[in-house]
Parts: C-alpha cells; sequence; structure tokens
C-alpha cells in the first residue's frame, strides 16, 4: 500500500473536493442571501454541506479500491518480471544449450562417419580399380602355363612315339642281317660238307684238309645257331618294341584327349573366373558410387544441420531480451512506491535493443512481421555458417 506521506497535495485536494465545493456552495448562498436568510437558502446550504462530504467519501473509497487495485497490478508485473520472466529465460537457454550439445555431438558423428567412408575411398582407390582385372590376367597366365606344360609333354611323348617308331627300321636291318648270317652259316655248312667229300676222296692226303674241313662245319653250326638266336632275340625286341609303340600311341591319344579336356575345363574355369571377377569389379565400383553417394548426402545433412547455429543465435537474442525486462518493471514499481505515478516500460526502447542484435536476415524478416520461406532459410545457412 502506498504511505500517506507519499500523496502529493494535488492528491488530497482531488480528494476533498465535493467537500470543499459544497462548503463554498453554501457560504455562497448565505452571502447572496445575507439577512433575508430563508428557509430554503438553509436548507440548500444544509444539503450542500451534507451531501459534498458523502461524496468525498465514496471518491475516497473508491480511490482507495483503486489504489490497491492498482498497487497489485504493478506488484504483479513486478513479479511477471522477477519470477516468471526468469524461468521462460532459463527454459529458453537449457532449450538452446541441449539442442546445441545434441547437433554438436549428432555433427561430430557425421564427420566422423564422412572421414571413415573418406578413408575407405582412399583405401579402395590405393589397391586400384584394376585389382581384380590383374588378379584375373594373373591366374589366366599361370593356368595358360599349364596348359604349355601339357602342351610341352605331349610335344615330348609325341618325339618319343617318333623315336620308337624309327626302331622298327632299325629292327628290321637286324633281321635281315640275322637272316644273312643264317645264308652264309648255311652255304658255309655246305662249303664244308663238300670239302669233307673231297677229304675222303683223297685218303690220306686229305686227312689234314678234313680236319680243316670239321672245324669250318662246326663254325658254320655255330654261326647258324648264332643267327637263330639273333632272329629270335630280334623278333622278342620286335614284339617288345611293337607293344611300347602301342602303349606310347595309346599314351599319346589318352594326353591328347586329357589335354583337350584339361584345356576345355581350364577355358570353362578362366571364363567362370571371368564372369565371377566381372561382377565383383561392378559390386566395388558400385559400392564406391554408393559410398562416395553417402559420403555427399552426409556432408549435405551437416550443412543442414547448421540450423542450429542460427536457431541458437535467435533463441540467445530473445534471451538477452527477456533479461532485459525484470530490471525495467523494478524499476516501474519503485517509482510508482515513491511517486504514485505509473511509468509504463519503454516496449520501443526494448524492440529497438532487440533489433539491434541481430545478425541475420531471417531475424529482421521475422520481426517485421513476416515469415522467411524454409529454403531460403536452408540457403542462407549454407551462405553464412560454415562448420567445415
Amino acid at each position: 500500500m502506498v504511505s500517506d506521506g507519499a500523496v502529493s497535495g494535488s492528491a488530497v485536494l482531488d480528494r476533498f473536493a465535493c467537500s470543499a465545493l459544497s462548503t463554498i456552495g453554501a457560504l455562497s448562498l448565505w452571502f447572496v442571501a445575507g439577512w433575508q436568510w430563508s428557509t430554503a437558502a438553509a436548507v440548500a446550504s444544509v444539503v450542500l454541506l451534507i451531501v459534498g462530504p458523502l461524496f468525498d467519501g465514496r471518491r475516497s473509497k473508491r480511490f482507495a479500491s483503486d489504489n490497491v487495485q492498482l498497487q497489485a497490478f504493478v506488484e504483479g508485473t513486478a513479479q511477471i518480471g522477477e519470477d516468471l520472466l526468469p524461468v521462460w529465460s532459463a527454459h529458453l537457454e537449457s532449450s538452446r544449450s541441449q539442442m546445441e550439445v545434441a547437433v554438436s555431438a549428432l555433427t561430430t558423428r557425421f564427420a566422423a562417419i564422412v572421414q571413415r567412408l573418406d578413408q575407405t575411398l582412399k583405401a579402395s582407390s590405393q589397391d586400384g580399380d584394376d585389382a581384380i582385372a590383374r588378379l584375373f590376367a594373373q591366374s589366366s597366365e599361370q593356368l595358360a602355363s599349364v596348359l604349355g606344360a601339357l602342351r610341352d609333354a605331349m610335344a615330348s611323348n609325341q618325339t618319343m612315339h617318333d623315336e620308337v617308331k624309327a626302331l622298327n627300321g632299325f629292327i628290321a636291318e637286324l633281321q635281315s642281317m640275322a637272316t644273312e648270317v643264317a645264308s652264309i652259316a648255311s652255304q658255309t655248312n655246305l662249303l664244308a660238307v663238300n670239302a669233307a667229300i673231297e677229304a675222303a676222296h683223297a685218303g690220306e692226303q686229305g686227312r689234314g684238309f678234313a680236319v680243316l674241313a670239321n672245324e669250318v662245319r662246326k663254325l658254320s653250326t655255330m654261326s647258324g645257331e648264332t643267327g637263330r638266336r639273333m632272329t629270335a632275340k630280334v623278333e622278342t625286341i620286335a614284339e617288345a618294341i611293337a607293344t611300347a609303340s602301342d602303349a606310347a600311341q595309346a599314351s599319346e591319344r589318352r594326353g591328347s584327349d586329357s589335354s583337350v579336356v584339361a584345356e576345355s575345363v581350364i577355358t570353362g574355369v578362366l571364363g567362370q573366373l571371368r564372369t565371377v571377377t566381372d561382377r565383383l569389379e561392378t559390386s566395388a565400383n558400385t559400392l564406391k558410387e554408393e559410398s562416395a553417394g553417402i559420403q555427399t548426402e552426409i556432408c549435405d545433412m551437416l550443412v543442414q544441420l547448421q540450423f542450429q547455429d542460427r536457431v541458437s543465435q535467435r533463441m540467445a537474442h530473445v534471451r538477452d531480451s527477456m533479461d532485459q525486462l525484470p530490471p525495467l518493471l523494478t524499476d516501474s514499481r519503485r517509482q510508482f512506491e515513491e511517486s504514485g505515478v505509473l511509468h509504463a516500460a519503454d516496449a520501443c526502447a526494448l524492440l529497438a535493443a532487440l533489433q539491434r542484435s541481430y545478425a541475420m536476415d531471417d531475424e529482421r524478416i521475422t520481426h517485421g512481421g513476416s515469415a522467411a520461406p524454409a529454403a531460403a532459410t536452408a540457403t542462407e545457412a549454407t551462405d553464412d555458417v560454415t562448420f567445415f
């Protein structure tokens, strides 16, 4: 409540104005009537003297009631500045801080993901885009060397088979030589028989010649036996060589068939390997493209997350403006208690101070009474604020 000492002289005069006027009216009637004071003038003067204080009493009660309500209004307004506005400001600051911490953590995690994707792409580039193709070429060369070794083995087998076939010619020559030896032995034996017959005709003089003819016949018999053994051995060798030739020829056929099968299998394996490597290469390229795309998307998301800085700035400006209001309300209450006169807070000054704190165009647009388009805001975020 306002103390009596705080009430000015004009306020006291206003409170007892009706009593003063009624008294002046009664005195005026008495002065005008003079000694001709009538009953009507007396009644009128009495009425004026009674009504004036009554009206002053009613006005005093009404003034006191209005003063109480006004004081309650001032105290309530001051309480808003002292109690409510700080709570609003605290909530704004808490929300701003939480949003800043959360978005900063999210930005850090996204940045780490971008860094890992970048390292993966660099590692993939270091391995080389043609690593799979080089692996296929290396495998193809190694399998081709295996096929070459098989072909060389087949050629060596063919050479051996040709040499075995060439032995058949030597066998024929040996058989011919054995036949000639047998023929020579037969002729020598015939010659020895003739010599023995001639020695028998010569009697004692041909005895020495008969001994010589007998030795020649023995030598002829031995030569014939040797020829027969040679023929038998040559036939045995010929059979063995024929068997070896047949085996070599069969081995050549099997080797040729195996070489064809091996070449076909290796060609098929190379084809399948080529298909697999092509698919792997395609998958690797697709993975690289997707990784690059994801990296780009996350970078765009990081740019879009810059809205947090803008929102934080706007909330900080509003918070600072709200913090300026409680001292103004407290000062207005103090002035009212001292003088009984209300002094309204200067809203224009608060708005001007808030406007001076703006750092972004969308704040000025909002202050002017319109909202900035979302797309424009996002574009400005990209242009105004840079995290990276």
